[in-house]
């Protein structure tokens, strides 16, 4: 906790009655991500603790088969993707801030560091993919920030995997925080979210080019590569 009483800027649903880690305690129920503040016009968001639990879907290991080794997982919660990834062979990391989520991490046999992706980050330049699924583009409240702490990480051929929003124009930050069913509330961290034209605006100041747009099964990702590997396109 910080000086003023509240979690640290990224410290996603924890705090207070920390929702978040009894969620993945439990591998089930509902989490609702809403603005602190009845003054803000976000829209709530729900997620369902038991997808991130369980095996990654059909759609998320097709993405990941389009990726090379080594992975970085931002955000990596429980570690379904980090599974995936393993078992296809690819040596993958991930990093959360919430010590329950890397406990179950370790719990599936992956690697996993409880730390922010703004610390010191093993590897740096060396990572060949990185991923932001889930809505983690939206970790510590500034997309550009995130972008860039990436482009520090990436190697110079690397591909950077981002879900951003469906609605293309939606791009907001705010003070957020996350409740569970019972009433189970985080202390406020600071998130964004934001669809296509918000990276897009921000890819290019951030050292990314924006090289694929996917829209599948209702979730939209990006595929970005380092800007002094323009000329690289994926397929």
């Amino acid at each position: 906790m910080t000086a003023s009483g509240l979690a640290p800027l990224d410290l996603f649903g924890q705090g207070r009655r920390e929702p978040y880690a009894r969620a993945l305690a439990e591998g089930s129920g509902t989490l609702t991500l809403r603005p602190d503040s009845e003054h803000h016009a976000a829209a709530p968001v729900d997620f369902d603790v038991r997808s991130w639990c369980e095996e990654a879907s059909a759609l998320e290991s097709s993405l990941l088969r389009s990726l090379n080794g080594p992975v970085l997982d931002v955000g990596c919660g429980p570690g379904r993707l980090l599974v995936a990834a393993q078992r296809m062979g690819l040596t993958a990391l991930g990093i959360d801030t919430s010590a329950e989520a890397v406990r179950r991490a370790h719990g599936r046999g992956v690697r996993a560091l409880e730390q922010s992706i703004f610390a010191p980050v093993p590897q740096a330049g060396h990572w060949q993919s990185l991923i932001l699924l889930d809505g983690n583009i939206g970790i510590g409240g500034s997309v550009t920030s995130l972008l860039r702490r990436c482009r520090q990480l990436i190697a110079p051929q690397g591909t950077l995997l981002v879900e951003v929003e469906a609605d293309e124009n939606l791009d907001t930050v705010y003070s957020a925080v996350l409740e569970d069913a019972t009433g189970n509330e985080s202390e406020p961290f600071r998130w964004a979210r934001t669809g296509i034209g918000g990276l897009e605006s921000r890819a290019g100041r951030s050292g990314w080019t924006v090289t694929s747009i996917q829209h599948l099964q209702g979730r939209v990702f990006c595929h970005l590569s380092p800007a002094n590997a323009r000329d690289r396109i994926t397929a």
